[in-house]
């Protein structure tokens, strides 16, 4: 009895020292088969299903759930989010009509409160990316946008390699003028100074030329003949801007020039008084960006647009800007908010951008975009587009806008000389710094 005790003790370990051996065995093989696929990708191991097979395609996913989005024009919001729910029914898209300077400031604010929209309409210079509240493009996204995108336009607003806004569209101002008040348009600045002088009747309020004295973004084109780069030649030195330079102060003569053309006060130079009166047909000239197009084509003025003329026999650069269409961190749904996003890139989205905004497309081919490129008024837009400076992206420029629009209306009016105006914008900018936190000095 006892040797058969012995015998069945013996046969059952011998079985769990096999069943051991055989489990180490088993998790060898598999490690050794985890390691041989991560060493040969392109041979996975037996009866494992691959990734791309377990997870679908980003543009396979099925899209649904809720969006908020911030645009700016209510015409185009309507006809793009009805274009968008064609190709994703399941998405509802709520919208709320938010001008495109206010976008990027009031999602920081109500981004973190959970109240935020997924998708915003901005300007590229309008945020800071190492703030926090805009999401990347996730990378099989960007590789599509970067495929379509023009070359001028995939640096918008990247950083590390990463792209965190989708530019929709490059902008720039130009010349607007009326065929049924001047036969044909300027070369020179010089010919518009000289038409004023006999078309100009102050006392009915009649000028040849209605710009907006305190608008540095428009005006940047007075300072650069004489050889001014904000924020220097990469739109990247933010502790030298250059306002009290010589270059600016040349630009700031001649700018001081135009008045002889509009003889008004800066408080007068209305939006309406400039461009309202342009959309009435009761001006010559006026700079403007597409944006006014689309007015102006309302009211049925006749009017074309071109380049900026010379100025003392030099071509003056103008700034192009982007829109951007960017995702918030705080979204709850990022496959549609970046699928919304991407749409703006369609030929469809580029149709009714164009057809309710008038502007021109970021896509590098227009050709699936019925009459964009025989559009006169873009085309204008494109002569002047040969001669633009990227507008600086960096944070610092945000800063910029306020001095250089005090500096430029204190000229205007004559309450400062153009030196004292220079020191000021100067003096402007390095409090704002100061507030922020930086110094032009470390």
């Amino acid at each position: 009895m006892k040797k058969l005790l012995s015998l069945i003790l013996a046969l059952v370990l011998m079985l769990s020292l096999c069943a051991c051996a055989g489990g180490q065995q088993s998790a060898e093989t598999t490690a050794n088969a985890d390691e041989t696929a991560s060493a040969n990708p392109s041979e996975p191991a037996a009866e494992t299903e691959s990734a791309a097979e377990a997870e679908p395609a980003a543009e396979e996913k099925e899209i649904s759930g809720d969006l908020l989005v911030w645009l700016p024009y209510e015409d185009h919001a309507q006809a793009f989010i009805k274009a968008f729910n064609e190709k994703y029914p399941n998405v509802n898209v709520e919208y709320e009509i938010i001008g495109s300077l206010e976008t990027a400031e009031k999602l920081s604010l109500d981004g973190p409160a959970g109240i935020g929209a997924d998708v915003i309409w901005t300007g590229a210079d309008r945020f800071n990316i190492d703030d926090g509240y805009i999401e990347p493009f996730p990378a099989d996204v960007q590789a599509r946008i970067e495929e379509v995108l023009l070359d001028a336009a995939v640096d918008a607003k990247m950083k590390d390699g990463k792209m965190y806004g989708l530019p929709i569209s490059l902008q720039t101002v130009a010349l607007y003028y009326n065929k049924d008040l001047v036969e044909t348009p300027p070369e020179t600045f010089e010919e518009i100074l000289e038409f004023a002088k006999t078309y100009n009747d102050a006392a009915n309020g009649k000028y040849a030329l209605r710009l907006m004295p305190n608008s540095s973004y428009t005006n940047y084109f007075c300072l650069t003949p004489f050889g001014y780069r904000w924020f220097g030649e990469n739109g990247e030195d933010w502790k030298n801007p250059g306002f009290d330079s010589p270059e600016v102060a040349e630009g700031l003569e001649f700018f001081k020039s135009l008045r002889t053309a509009y003889d008004v006060d800066n408080a007068d130079a209305t939006n309406d008084a400039v461009y309202g009166a342009f959309d009435r047909g009761e001006v010559p000239f006026v700079i403007n960006g597409p944006w006014g197009i689309a007015s102006a084509k309302a009211a049925g003025v006749n009017f074309g647009v071109t380049k900026i003329p010379t100025i003392n026999g030099k071509q003056p650069y103008t700034f192009a800007g982007a829109q951007i269409i960017a995702v918030s961190s705080y979204s709850k749904n990022f496959d549609a908010a970046f699928a919304f996003a991407e749409f703006f890139l369609s030929n469809e989205g580029a149709q009714i951008l164009y057809e309710t905004q008038g502007v021109s497309t970021a896509l590098k081919d227009i050709s699936g975009v019925p009459g964009l490129s025989d559009d006169e008024y873009l085309m204008g837009f494109a002569e002047q587009e040969q001669y633009t400076y990227p507008q600086p992206v960096i944070p610092e420029m945000n800063l910029s806008w306020q001095p250089t629009m005090a500096m430029m209306e204190f000229v205007w009016d004559g309450k400062l000389t153009v030196e004292e105006a220079q020191a000021k914008a100067m003096e402007d900018y390095e409090l704002l710094l100061n507030g922020n936190g930086e110094s032009m000095y470390d």
